[in-house]
């Protein structure tokens, strides 16, 4: 009986090659080296994408977030917000930590919602919530909301907010916000778990 010829046939070596790319494109798109193209998911019947979508399926997604319940939407000064279920917002704008979305929700958002949103002095999220000593807060980029079983949600900005975090903020020295910042005289002054801070 005749050897068979050891050279691979065109037809052969061609589904051979696919296969190989095929198998290398599973593995390395399994450890993250090949990205998919960007485009929007569905979700609830709401569409979800571009910036705030990143940030959505990059920070849980659906497990974390729930599905959209609006679909993107303008929000004041040029940004982008869009709902999603389980009681959060993701806010994006360009200027705001190099135009990355954030989350916001809950009680720190209703806080913020009260002061004006993002038309007010604290304007977008400049961070998703974490957490912050025995609470929880969000950066801005005009101040800090820390919210706490004991002080609830609070604003601190301003010369009182720079001091705050010198001292470790929430997780520092003066511990979570207690109330407001009021005025005492000629200065500021705002209380904390452990003590009042003073400006100037």
């Amino acid at each position: 009986m005749p050897n068979p010829d050891p050279t691979p046939r065109p037809l052969a070596r061609r589904a051979l090659r696919t296969t190989a790319v095929v198998m290398m494109t599973l593995v390395f798109g399994a450890l993250g080296f090949i990205q998919p193209a960007s485009a929007d998911v569905v979700l609830g019947g709401h569409a979800v994408g571009g910036k705030i979508g990143e940030a959505y399926l990059g920070s849980g997604g659906v497990f974390k977030w729930g599905v959209p319940t609006s679909d993107e939407r303008a929000a004041a000064k040029g940004g982008r917000y869009q709902t999603f279920a389980r009681d959060v917002t993701f806010y994006w704008h360009p200027s705001a930590d190099n135009g990355t979305a954030h989350q916001i929700g809950g009680a720190i958002r209703q806080r913020w919602q009260a002061a004006g949103a993002e038309r007010g002095p604290l304007g977008f999220p400049v961070t998703n919530e974490f957490k912050a000593g025995s609470g929880r807060a969000n950066d801005f980029t005009g101040g800090s909301i820390c919210w706490s079983k004991t002080g609830g949600a609070q604003i601190v900005w301003g010369g009182i907010l720079q001091k705050w975090r010198a001292t470790g903020a929430a997780g520092g020295y003066y511990g979570v916000p207690l109330g407001g910042e009021y005025r005492v005289g000629s200065r500021f002054a705002q209380d904390f778990a452990n003590g009042t801070i003073f400006w100037p």
